[in-house]
């Protein structure tokens, strides 16, 4: 039995490191100090002045234990509802699970693989929370869109 193989490159994301990034990993890798030291300090600092007088900012390990904390500082919890995109890293949703709610799963767009506000808008229910909004590849939802829906129910 004769079988074509057939061998395709499906392209999820490709890492863009930088020589300057590299060399950044490299400092605080020779340092003494690979966690919460001088760089976490100095980007928390940053951020904040970014964000404005009133902010504070935390560095945490991972984008699953930012949504972790951001869940908790909202008050979500057991009988709430997060939607979160069907194709999406699962600590998306494990974030969502860590604090009692309910992952709802919700299809993206095939062009983009992003969430689209007509979907989340099908998906609301009056246990709904928050929407997990994430960015495929670093393309953007149409968030003016998504806002609407989230601001119509609060």
């Amino acid at each position: 039995m004769n079988q074509t193989v057939c061998k395709r490159s499906i392209p999820f994301g490709r890492p863009w490191v930088s020589e300057e990034d590299r060399q950044a990993v490299a400092q605080v890798l020779n340092g003494h100090i690979l966690t919460h030291g001088p760089e976490c300090a100095a980007f928390e600092n940053k951020f904040a002045q970014f964000m404005g007088p009133e902010a504070h900012c935390v560095t945490v390990s991972s984008g699953m234990a930012a949504l972790h904390l951001a869940y908790l500082h909202f008050g979500i919890g057991k009988g709430d509802e997060v939607i979160v995109p069907a194709m999406t890293h699962i600590a998306t949703v494990h974030a969502v699970e860590w604090v009692g709610a309910t992952p709802v799963f919700v299809d993206c767009d095939p062009n983009t693989g992003n969430l689209t506000a007509e979907a989340i808008a099908a998906a609301v229910t009056s246990r709904t929370k928050a929407i997990s909004v994430v960015h495929f590849q670093g393309i953007p939802c149409n968030m003016p869109e998504i806002m609407d829906i989230a601001n119509a129910h609060d």
